[in-house]
Parts: C-alpha cells; structure tokens; sequence
C-alpha cells in the first residue's frame, strides 16, 4: 500500500505520546500519583517508583522519544525509547490502569515491528494488523455491552449523566432517562457497527462524522483525558492509504505489484490476529459475573461499564490473639482508595501487604460494594486469610452477586 496515510499515522501518534507525557507533569500528577502515595499496588516485585530525579527523567524521555517517533524517518529507537519509558511507569500502579494506555502500547508495539521501507510505500499486512486492533477494540467494547446493566438499566450511563445535571443548558437532558437510554443503545450499536462503517468506502464518511460526534461528546461529558484524541487519530488508519497526498495534492503512488508471501507469514499473521480477537474473552474460563469479581476484566476493552462504591476495611489477628482494625483509606491516595473498593486484586494484594508489615498475623477483609446502583451486599469473604497472592487463595474467596429484587 501507499504508505503516507502510515506515516501521517505515525507523526500524529508520537505527537500524542509526548503531548500525554507533558499533561501528566504539567498537572502535578507525577508527584501526586506516584511520588508522594506511601504504597503502590505494582504489577510487578521489581517495579518500583524511582526516585524524583529518575521517575521525571522517564517522562522526559516520553516526550523525547514521542517528538522522535513523529519527527524522524528512522523513528525505531525514539519509538523504543517511548515505549519502555511508558510502560515501565504504567506498571508502578494497578489503581492507575486505563484501557486506553494499553491501546498505546498494543499500536506503539504494531508500529514497532513494521518493515522499514524508503519507497514511500507500507506493507498490507501491517496496515490491515493496526486496523484490526481497532477495530477489535470497537467490537469488544460493543459485546460487553449487551448486558442487563447497561441495556436494561441504563446504568452506570444514568449515574453519570444525572450527576452533570447542573451544566447549564444540558443539564436537564443529561438527567432523563430517556437521554441515558438512548446513549447506552446507541453506544452499542455504534461499538458493534463502527469499524464495518469505516472499512466499507460507501460508509466511510458516516463512520468518520459517528468518531467524530461520538468522540467529542465523550470527551466533554467525561475526563477520559487522551482517548478521545486517539481514537480520532486511529480513524485515518481506515482512509485511502494514499489519502494525505490526494489531500495535499501530491504524486499518488502507483500500485505497487503484490509480492509473494510466505506461507509462514501468512500463518504467523493469522495467529496474532486470532489472539488479539480470543485474549479478551478470557473471561468465560470463569464462572462468574466478570463486572462484579472482574476475573479478565482488564486487557478486554471493557469500557464505561462499571460504578462501584462501597466500603472497606480490614480486621488484623495477631499471633497472640489481638484485633487491630486498619483503615486503608489513611494511607492510600483518593484515587488509589477509590480502586481499591471494587477490585478483588488490589483488596487481596493490600491484604498481603498488610500481612508483611504484621508477620505471623491474619488478615481479613470486611467489604461491601454497590455495583450500578445495585443494593449493596459483602464482596469478599470474611473468613479468608488475604496474606497470601490472590493466585493462591480459595475458591468462593470473591462472593457472587446477589441478584437485584
């Protein structure tokens, strides 16, 4: 294929990159996040936050490493240099994940591995990889969301609206049921029906006006911060390859003749697509309501399903028989705390922490969460000892769900 529409691909992401690096100094959330919490709830033993000088230097080279990816032709170690940076500092804390800076990665890791070519074109297969990433992200989003929360309920979309009530103008639309109903209806249909849109060409203007319009408003309805942004810029992944030179008014490529491809490439291409699609269903190897225990919740493009609020505390047995009550909220960030409410993963790695700073003590969980403004009931069993990683914990240790009255 004619490669520009790539390239121009390519400069828009590492733009964002470095634009999202920059935000997150410029708030303050570098030292609010990651520097000043006591506790961090890490993906990994050795990811750990550095110190001020060296967890700075890593946005930094976010920046560098963006501008590099945009501006240079030889953009393979600018684009290194990114992507190690930012993946490192996203698995300093799980109370920080967000599916869209898995999104990144997953399209910085699919920029990486394209051949390097110098005749202005782009391999197919490369090109039809990143639309298939998106177009996976769509359809995944759209499938989570035939459930009875958000079809029949409206929820957690009602919650949210009704809580902007108060904007002026919009406000009372926001509140109706009516409005909440029909963007939870429309929000799937367009998930499911969006990427079919871009790719078919008689389609292709409807789709881009639906990104756009769909994109927007979430944008100003919810902080979501660079999605909206991205999302707008993996649409162009969908247009004419040559599209950027017919626009500019340059020399179009020529088609170029298709080479012969290796069957083994054909077959390499074919698996990764066919996990990409499977991997976010995961979460039917367990039998359970992946909304409310979130077993394969994450890396599943599951989006804006979910309102949990709740409470939780734990009750300390130590060796001689002494209950000592902890209130995790003292020593987590309101962001962190929030999280950990309705996360089975992050209670149980706290409990495990906890256990560590009190050797040869239980430690017990007293939870209830409300998930969409369903009644409130007891999330995790009180009668387990979290002191050991959640892999290893018994099973019923997440309680079900209680069907609403």
């Amino acid at each position: 294929m004619d490669g520009a529409g790539l390239r121009l691909f390519r400069w828009g992401f590492g733009l964002l990159a470095a634009a999202s690096a920059l935000r997150f100094v410029a708030k303050g959330w570098v030292a609010e996040l990651y520097l000043d919490p006591a506790f961090h709830f890490a993906w990994f033993d050795w990811a750990t936050v550095p110190t001020a000088p060296v967890l700075y230097g890593l946005f930094a080279a976010q920046v560098i490493g963006g501008l590099g990816t945009a501006y240079f032709e030889r953009y393979r170690p600018w684009l290194v240099m990114w992507l190690v940076c930012f993946v490192y500092v996203e698995l300093l804390d799980k109370a920080l994940y967000l599916n869209h800076y898995v999104l990144m990665s997953v399209l910085g890791i699919g920029l990486l591995i394209a051949p390097f070519r110098r005749d202005g074109y782009a391999a197919a297969w490369h090109v039809w990889l990143l639309r298939s990433q998106v177009a996976l992200v769509y359809l995944w989003a759209g499938l989570c969301k035939i459930n009875g929360d958000w079809l029949l309920r409206a929820e957690p979309l009602k919650t949210w609206l009704q809580a902007r009530s108060d904007l002026p103008l919009v406000g009372p639309l926001l509140a109706s049921d009516v409005t909440a109903f029909g963007m939870s209806w429309g929000g799937c249909v367009y998930d499911l029906s969006i990427a079919l849109l871009l790719v078919w060409p008689r389609t292709r203007r409807l789709g881009i006006v639906l990104v756009v319009v769909f994109h927007a408003t979430l944008g100003l309805l919810f902080p979501i911060g660079i999605f909206p942004w991205l999302m707008a810029l993996a649409v162009t992944l969908f247009f004419r390859p040559s599209w950027p030179r017919e626009w500019l008014g340059g020399r179009v490529l020529p088609k170029s003749k298709p080479a012969f491809w290796a069957h083994w490439k054909v077959a390499a291409w074919c698996v990764v697509i066919a996990i990409m699609t499977v991997f976010p269903a995961r979460f039917l190897l367990y039998d359970a309501d992946v909304n409310w225990g979130e077993q394969g919740y994450r890396f599943s493009w599951r989006v804006l399903l979910t309102e949990k609020t709740g409470f939780v505390e734990y009750v300390v047995v130590h060796a001689d028989g002494r209950t000592e009550r902890v209130v995790p909220r003292r020593d987590l960030t309101a962001v962190q705390f929030a999280q950990l409410v309705g996360k089975p993963e992050l209670i149980a790695q706290y409990g495990q922490h906890l256990g560590e700073q009190y050797p040869g003590a239980q430690v017990f969980a007293d939870s209830y969460v409300s998930l969409n403004r369903s009644p409130s009931q007891r999330f995790i069993s009180d009668d387990v000892d979290l002191c050991q990683p959640a892999s290893q914990l018994p099973d019923g240790w997440i309680l079900p769900r209680r069907p609403s009255p």
